[in-house]
C-alpha cells in the first residue's frame, strides 16, 4: 500500500475518533427572572444546591416585570417567573404562553411614610405604583375595599419608584419583599395584601407553549428541582439564610423577615386560577384589557 494512502487512511480514522468522543452539546432552558424581587429564590436555592443542572439553564435578568414579559413574547425566553398580570395581558394579545404554577406568594405590600398610620390615612395622597403590575391591581382592590382614593404616580422600575419615595416625590409606595425590608427604618408597611388574601399568588412560573411541545422533559426536571427548593426554603437552614443575604445584599435580621414574609408553594390550584381571574377583571375596568382570556388559555393543563 502507498504511503500517501497509508496516511489518509490514518487521518480519516483519527477524524472519526475525535468526532465520536466530542461531548454532545446541551440545549439550555432560557429563564427569565427579576433580580430586585425575591420570586426567583427557589430557583436560587435549586442551581446553588445542584437539584438543577446549571449547565441546562441560561439565566437572564431583568429589573422589572414588563421587561420580562417583552423578552418571553419575543421569544428570546422559554420560561419567566413574572407577575401574573403581565402573563395574561400577554395571552391575551395572543402570545402563547402558559402559566405552569403559582411559585411566589404574599410578598407585596404598602409601604408609607411613619405619618401614616392607617390606611385611610392614605387618602387622596399619590402613590407610586408600576403600571399594569400585580402591586397596582391589589392596591385599586384594597383601595375600593377601604373606601379611599388615591392620585397613582407611575414608575417603569421599582427601584426608581423607591428613589422617588425616599425623596418624598409620594407618600407611598406599592412594593415587594426584599426591597421593603431594605428600605428599612423610618419606613413602615401599613398593609400586607395577604391580610386580605392569605396565599394569593404574585409572580407565576410562566412558559412558552413551544417549549413545552418540545422539551417537555426539561420543564418537569426544572419543576421537579423548583419542588425540592421550596422545602428548604420553607424549612430554612443556616445556608438559606446566607443565600438570601448574599442574593439579595440583607443583613441577617433583614434576611429572616424577608423569609417570614413568604410563602413560596410551586402549585396551580383552582383557587389559584380563580384568584387572578378576579384581579384580571379589575385590569379590565381599568381599560388595560380588551377581552380576559379564557382560564383554560391561560394555564397549561395539570
Amino acid at each position: 500500500m502507498r504511503p500517501l494512502i497509508v496516511l489518509a487512511l490514518v487521518l480519516f480514522a483519527m477524524a472519526g475518533l475525535t468526532s465520536c468522543s466530542k461531548p454532545e452539546k446541551v440545549q439550555q432552558v432560557r429563564i427569565g427572572i427579576i433580580r430586585p424581587s425575591i420570586d426567583h429564590l427557589p430557583l436560587s436555592v435549586a442551581l446553588e444546591k445542584q437539584y438543577l443542572d446549571p449547565a441546562k439553564l441560561k439565566v437572564y435578568s431583568f429589573t422589572s416585570g414588563w421587561e420580562v414579559q417583552e423578552a418571553i413574547t419575543a421569544g428570546k425566553l422559554d420560561l419567566a417567573i413574572m407577575p401574573f398580570t403581565y402573563a395574561w395581558t400577554a395571552v391575551s394579545k395572543g402570545y402563547k404562553l402558559k402559566i405552569i404554577s403559582c411559585l411566589e406568594r404574599e410578598t407585596d405590600g404598602i409601604v408609607a411614610m411613619p405619618e401614616y398610620k392607617n390606611l385611610k390615612a392614605l387618602d387622596k395622597r399619590k402613590i407610586g405604583l408600576l403600571r399594569a403590575s400585580t402591586l397596582e391591581i391589589l392596591m385599586q382592590d384594597t383601595a375600593k375595599r377601604n373606601g379611599i382614593t388615591y392620585e397613582p404616580v407611575y414608575f417603569r422600575t421599582p427601584i426608581e419608584m423607591i428613589a422617588a419615595f425616599k425623596a418624598l416625590v409620594v407618600d407611598a409606595v406599592v412594593c415587594y419583599v426584599p426591597l421593603i425590608q431594605k428600605m428599612g427604618s423610618p419606613y413602615q408597611v401599613l398593609h400586607w395584601f395577604s391580610e386580605t388574601y392569605p396565599g394569593h399568588p404574585c409572580c407565576d412560573l410562566v412558559a412558552s407553549e413551544e417549549i413545552l411541545k418540545t422539551q417537555p422533559k426539561a420543564i418537569e426536571n426544572i419543576q421537579d428541582g423548583i419542588n425540592q427548593a421550596v422545602k428548604d426554603i420553607n424549612t430554612p437552614a443556616e445556608s438559606v439564610f446566607r443565600l438570601v443575604m448574599q442574593e439579595y445584599g440583607l443583613d441577617s435580621l433583614q434576611a429572616v423577615n424577608a423569609l417570614k414574609r413568604t410563602r413560596f408553594d410551586n402549585k396551580l390550584t383552582e383557587n389559584d386560577k380563580q384568584f387572578e381571574l378576579m384581579m384580571m377583571q379589575s385590569f379590565q375596568e381599568k381599560g388595560y384589557l380588551k377581552h380576559i382570556p379564557a382560564i383554560a388559555d391561560v394555564f397549561a393543563n395539570k
